[in-house]
């Protein structure tokens, strides 16, 4: 009986999140580098949403079928998945369920105050946060507050580009160890924020 209930369920699932591919706030993008096509779900709202997105993948590995949920803060994108094409003819479509974040989470998280420079606001950002991050929490709703737009990866999931940002950090300081937040700015990368106090030094320098 419960085999049969979580079918049904998820046949709903994916039926329903085919009539809401046309969210007003929450699209869905592709990004192909070779035979590696990465998914994002970009927000371009003040909002955060909760996003359960079923890929549907023809000619990619089977491992590329797969039902994922992630917290889209606002105004970012988050890679939803990584597939990789194992055959020319290949395709791929999405059924997504979009669902509004409640602020019962926003009330837990202790905002940082911070003022942004109105003539500096567009700057490329890049953050790498983790689960259970305070930090991390308060720096995304930090940036969603002040309409800044950024670039979100979890480096529990977005594994390869973690060890990228490892090796030029690397690179430029000889120093590969790094506490999360990670936050690129332009051409600087803060990777020991452990406390607010570093994060609104490192903010200064560039807002």
């Amino acid at each position: 009986m419960k085999k049969t209930t979580f079918y049904f369920l998820l046949f709903f699932l994916s039926t329903l999140s085919f009539a809401q591919n046309n969210h007003a706030h929450i699209s869905i993008e592709k990004k192909e580098k070779g035979k590696q096509v990465n998914v994002y779900a970009v927000n371009s709202s003040n909002t955060d949403y909760e996003v359960f997105i079923k890929i549907n993948a023809v000619g990619f590995r089977k491992s590329a079928e797969n039902m994922v949920t992630k917290t889209v803060p606002a105004k970012s994108e988050v890679k939803m998945a990584s597939l990789i094409r194992i055959s020319e003819d290949s395709n791929v479509t999405f059924g997504v369920i979009v669902n509004e974040i409640g602020h019962d989470k926003e009330k837990r998280i202790n905002p940082i105050t911070f003022t942004f420079d109105e003539n500096k606001k567009n700057k490329p950002i890049t953050v790498f946060v983790k689960d259970y991050c305070d930090l991390c929490d308060n720096t995304i709703k930090l940036f969603s507050d002040n309409n800044i737009v950024y670039t979100i990866y979890n480096i529990d999931e977005d594994k390869e580009y973690y060890q990228k940002i490892q090796q030029e950090l690397l690179n430029r300081k000889n120093d590969k160890t790094s506490l999360v937040p990670i936050i690129e700015i332009e051409d600087s990368i803060y990777n020991r924020l452990e406390s607010r106090d570093k994060l609104i030094k490192a903010l200064n320098n560039h807002f």
